[in-house]
């Protein structure tokens, strides 16, 4: 009897474990096939940084792969940057826990940058032929007109010296402030004069 069980008990185990083994290595491969979506990535202009949740990730135009994020709801964040252009944002968000990327990011994201407002600034003095500076950098000699880009971020301070030999300096300072909850902007002077006296 026992000689005869064994290979009935034998014949048993194997599919088990053959199950056993089929499940896991299935169970690997499937976890291990995320979703992802290659993405093209263009602007107008062309060449600006492209930021993918934070972090640089090239230049445009590029193809960029994303991968599904393993959680609910998840959120994908584009940004552009480029001198003189103001940034752009585009943002996807999972709005169903059984979405995965390719179902909320489009294969292509196209971004059309504006140039950021310019400011002239008329700059003089009495008497003139003054060396001027912002925040320490030679910038003319007046009379001058000097430009400034609208800001991109924190509020600047603008500090203007005009230097003549045989006259003591003089300084003008500029400090931008965020727009008001009443709607005031900052809005830069057309002139800036300074009166050298001695």
């Amino acid at each position: 009897m026992i000689k005869s069980s064994a290979p009935w008990r034998a014949a048993m185990i194997k599919p088990c474990w053959l199950y056993f083994i089929v499940l896991f290595v299935s169970s690997v491969f499937l976890s291990g096939c995320a979703e992802h979506r290659v993405v093209h990535i263009s602007s107008d202009p062309s060449g600006a940084v492209v930021f993918y949740n934070n972090k640089v990730i090239g230049e445009t135009p590029l193809d960029v792969t994303i991968d599904q994020h393993m959680s609910d709801y998840s959120y994908y964040s584009f940004r552009v940057i480029k001198d003189n252009y103001r940034p752009a944002n585009k943002s996807f968000k999972e709005m169903y826990y059984h979405q995965t990327v390719e179902d909320v990011i489009p294969p292509k994201i196209h971004f059309v940058l504006e140039k950021r407002k310019k400011y002239t600034i008329n700059i003089t003095s009495e008497p003139s032929g003054a060396m001027v500076t912002l925040n320490g950098e030679v910038i003319g000699e007046t009379p001058f007109i000097y430009t400034i880009r609208e800001m991109v971020g924190l509020p600047r301070t603008f500090d203007f010296v005009a230097v003549k030999e045989g006259f003591p300096p003089s300084e003008k300072v500029l400090k931008e402030f965020q727009p008001q909850d009443n709607g005031a902007t900052y809005e830069f002077p057309k002139t800036l004069h300074f009166l050298l006296t001695k």
